[in-house]
């Protein structure tokens, strides 16, 4: 719970200008700045202020409940009336090690337009992370914004809809199930939900208006693949711990090795936090754990359900993106992906080579038929539907 509190809300100001006009909206004509005892967007005695913040910490504070007779000022960050309409948002929805990077390149390079993400953080020009719009400072961000800066790169216009990268929430790797099994609404947030770099090179966590969002591309990977994929990732984090690379080597042995580890690291909280099957009405997380690696595989299957019922939710117009498409048919993948953007496909971008990368031999026959059957039974219709041609 703490760590969500950490989350700058979408109606929060985050710059003196954006104050200025959010007083104007709600009818007050003086305004004050400087520094002052808060930070940040408030009014006051008929008097609107903007305390100026000096640190990242202050940032933090910005979103604060306030004291006294003060009381917060909201921003609006929906798209104003008076802006075009375009271009739009479609998420790229994706567990993480789908795929993602590859398909935000592959737009990027073979349109020459723009991609955006949650995380501007990890993506910054000068040090700052850079808005896909001046009029939401809350996200998305541009993901390369140097390429956008320098005119390598070109914001879409009329009829397009930008490429923004979500992983939403729920998908951290052997961790415990309190921090996957969730509500539906924190999901959804998590999808809102990215972070950028302050003024002050600080990180922030911050959550964008729904409303922004146009489209989503639910973008889905082989459950076996994504899990050895994401034991890679593992690794690669683990660079320079000798013994833990040792012991678990890029192999068959080192994956089952890290699995046998993980299996056993959260019995007891797994059976405080059970998953239900839709239909054995048993604890998931208990009955599969002959599978190795199981409880990333109910990560994956609550992933992929969670992410449909947000689609649903928000009405969102969606493409279902299947990885190995990109193998078996690259060219109508990608133009599928393209038309449903509203771009032109100017090439075939980036090689792939994922259908080097397949990883089933990982796993043992009686493990594939227990995954098929994990799925069968917590998955939505809708996802079964989805995920049932791995197993057909």
């Amino acid at each position: 719970a703490s760590l969500r509190k950490t989350v700058i809300p979408s109606n929060t100001c985050l710059t003196r200008d954006e104050c200025d006009d959010a007083r104007l909206q709600v009818g007050l004509e003086r305004f004050e700045s400087g520094n002052f005892a808060e930070y940040g967007c408030f009014r006051k005695g008929g008097v609107a202020y903007w305390g100026q913040p000096s640190t990242s910490l202050h940032v933090k504070e910005m979103y604060a409940p306030l004291v006294d007779a003060s009381s917060r000022i909201q921003c609006d960050h929906k798209r104003p009336q008076n802006t075009s309409s375009w271009p739009g948002v479609a998420w790229l929805m994706s567990f993480p090690n789908s795929g993602t990077s590859y398909t935000g390149a592959l737009v990027r390079t073979s349109s020459s337009t723009v991609t955006a993400t949650n995380y501007g953080s990890a993506n910054t020009f000068q040090q700052r992370s850079k808005t896909l719009f001046d009029w939401s400072t809350v996200g998305p961000f541009m993901t390369d914004p140097k390429a956008s800066f320098t005119g390598k790169l070109d914001v879409p216009n009329n009829g397009t809809f930008v490429l923004t990268k979500t992983h939403c929430g729920g998908y951290c790797f052997g961790c415990h199930p309190k921090k996957y099994v969730r509500p539906q609404t924190e999901f959804r947030n998590d999808c809102l939900t990215g972070d950028f770099l302050d003024e002050f090179g600080g990180k922030q966590k911050a959550m964008y208006d729904a409303s922004i969002v146009n489209r989503a591309v639910h973008l889905v990977r082989d459950p076996f693949d994504n899990v050895v994929s994401r034991f890679h990732l593992k690794r690669n984090q683990k660079q320079g711990n000798a013994t833990w690379l040792a012991a678990h080597p890029n192999s068959i042995e080192g994956f089952r090795n890290f699995c046998a580890y993980v299996n056993t690291k959260h019995h007891t909280a797994e059976e405080k936090f059970p998953v239900i099957g839709r239909k054995s009405n048993a604890n998931v997380l208990v009955k599969y754990r002959n599978i190795s690696c199981y409880s990333d595989f109910v990560r994956y299957g609550l992933w992929h359900n969670h992410a449909i019922e947000t689609i649903d939710e928000l009405g969102l117009k969606n493409l279902t993106l299947y990885y190995e498409d990109y193998a078996s048919n690259h060219r109508q993948t990608a133009l599928e992906l393209f038309n449903f953007l509203g771009l032109a496909f100017g090439g075939e971008g980036d090689d792939f080579h994922g259908s080097e990368r397949y990883y089933r031999n990982y796993f043992t026959s009686a493990e594939i038929e227990a995954v098929k059957e994990l799925f069968k039974d917590m998955s939505s219709n809708e996802n079964w539907n989805i995920l049932r041609r791995y197993f057909d």
